[in-house]
């Protein structure tokens, strides 16, 4: 039984939980090889990041994508994916809808979820907001379960779970989420990303548009042996996209915007300079699925 867990704020988007040891892992390695999983988050919150996510995982160095099971374009998202079987595609579980004039409803029927939803039926829009409104544990679960049991129904071969816009608030807040959420990925038998293994991590989210490629490669650079997760929100440059504005102000991007900051992203991952890096450094990418091949 898993009794305690230390909670780390890590990146954007993503917590780690660090359990004991009978929690999901991957298995042995080399321990002089430098593996990099490169995680998009946000697939199918706009029609925007459908296109991201085809060319991220084509051409350049993606090698998982994170749904958005609310989000708007889940649709398009899961056909995409049905397309696409050999893409290593999660499930990005959301109880917060963050963004200004787009709202997010929850897959349950609303008044089955009341602790997690408004008024009107949407989810609230930041991690203060929903505790705020004292959420109950029983419908976060419900709703994740929710969430993988509607990408399964549509065909997508789900091949692990990580968490959108959760925070150290939220899981001191409502006791047991931790257990929850590695109980859950048990069930389902899929790593929950953050959690298998990964000893650093990546991120440009608050880089300036114009710096994000050299701070991938210093990153590259620096990378040490060992399993290191890359997140990443990759998306074009669009009116859709840049019309998405954070409903917390220290949480908006700096201009020129979130469509111009992930279309950047996006071209990082696509940028031959990355990729030479890459092989030059020996640095072997790596999905998901490897990982739980591996293990079995």
């Amino acid at each position: 039984m898993i009794k305690t867990f230390l909670i780390i704020p890590f990146l954007m988007g993503l917590t780690i939980l660090c359990p004991p040891a009978k929690a999901w892992s991957p298995a042995p390695a080399d321990t002089c090889e430098i593996r990099l999983i490169v995680r998009g988050d946000d697939f199918g919150m706009t029609q925007g990041s459908l296109m991201a996510f085809e060319r991220a995982f084509k051409e350049g160095i993606l090698t998982c994508g994170g749904m958005i099971v609310p989000g708007p374009w889940f649709e398009g998202a899961a056909e995409l994916s049905r397309k696409n079987p050999g893409w290593c595609v999660g499930v990005h579980l959301a109880v917060i809808g963050e963004w200004m004039g787009c709202r997010w409803r929850p897959v349950l029927p609303w008044d089955q979820v009341r602790s997690i939803v408004d008024e009107d039926g949407f989810l609230f829009t930041s991690p203060s907001e929903l505790m705020s409104h004292h959420p109950r544990l029983e419908d976060i679960k419900a709703e994740f379960k929710a969430q993988i049991e509607l990408a399964l129904k549509k065909g997508v071969t789900v091949r692990y779970m990580d968490i959108h816009y959760l925070n150290e608030e939220v899981f001191k807040g409502i006791p047991g989420l931790d257990t929850t959420l590695l109980a859950m990925a048990a069930h389902y038998g899929i790593p929950f990303s953050g959690n298998a293994g990964e000893q650093s991590g990546i991120s440009l989210y608050t880089d300036p548009v114009d710096r994000k490629l050299e701070s991938a490669l210093k990153n590259l650079k620096e990378l040490k042996p060992g399993l290191t997760l890359w997140v990443c929100h990759i998306g074009i440059d669009s009116p859709e996209q840049n019309a998405m504005i954070h409903t917390k102000p220290e949480d908006r991007m700096p201009e020129p915007g979130v469509g111009r900051h992930r279309a950047s992203e996006l071209d990082v991952l696509l940028h031959p300079d990355v990729r030479a890096l890459i092989r030059e450094r020996g640095i072997r990418l790596v999905n998901y699925s490897e990982l739980q091949k591996g293990r079995r």
